[in-house]
């Protein structure tokens, strides 16, 4: 799964990778969490969304809490998603997530990053649900995941869906919503691509914030691979 992820790098930096201006309101975080509205980038430009999907037939926004992630393998599938898929895809751009090992009782948690990048993006899809009571309008989203790499999986048996700068225009051109000509795109990210360290515990809070979460601490022990 995807829970967590960082983003703290300067708003000029995120304009040069992406060539988009971005919104004046956007803010470092390092510790971005669901049921919070996190940047994206849509066909449209820099947009933010609630993370935690909520359907268009929803009854109760509170679904979106269960909507976090969606997996890329039935993405164009599942009535939750099927509708984003085809119409609504986005980029969630991020500099690190946060995944966490278990070995028995100890949870590590990892920030996982791509090498020789300040910036990558994560594949996501969105929906638009009209609140019946006030009219309103809820934007929200959810991050793909996918079967892990051989880095991921020795932390754990998903992995957010990566997408390489040579993808972001597919996925997020209106017109190219098959699932035949997306699917090859929704695939674990290149393991010697990337790159993951344990960081302190503080990163367990979603109110934790800052620059110091990125921060590697000396790992446990561990009974894993030597790839981390």
């Amino acid at each position: 799964m995807c829970g967590r992820f960082a983003l703290g790098i300067p708003k000029k930096r995120l304009e040069e990778v992406f060539g988009l201006p971005v919104p004046e309101e956007y803010a470092p975080r390092y510790n971005a969490a669901p049921g919070t509205d996190v940047l994206a980038v849509s066909g449209r430009g820099f947009v933010f969304r609630r993370w935690g999907l909520v359907p268009s037939w929803a009854d109760d926004p509170k679904i979106g809490w269960k909507l976090v992630n969606a997996r890329a393998e039935t993405v164009f599938d599942k009535p939750s998603f099927r509708e984003g898929a085809r119409s609504d895809r986005l980029l969630v751009p991020a500099q690190a997530f946060y995944e966490w090992r278990r070995e028995g009782r100890v949870r590590t948690p990892f920030a996982v990053e791509v090498r020789d990048a300040d910036c990558f993006a994560m594949a996501a899809v969105g929906s638009v649900w009209t609140d019946p009571a006030t009219g309103g309008l809820l934007e929200t989203l959810a991050v793909l995941t996918c079967a892990p790499n051989a880095l991921m999986a020795q932390i754990h048996d998903r992995m957010p869906v990566i997408l390489p700068p040579s993808a972001w225009a597919a996925w997020l051109d209106p017109g190219a919503g098959s699932p035949e000509g997306l699917a090859p795109l929704l695939v674990p990210y290149p393991a010697d691509a990337m790159r993951a360290r344990p960081v302190s515990a503080r990163v367990n809070s979603p109110v934790a914030d800052g620059p110091e979460l990125l921060e590697p601490v000396p790992p446990l022990p561990s009974r894993q691979g030597s790839l981390l």
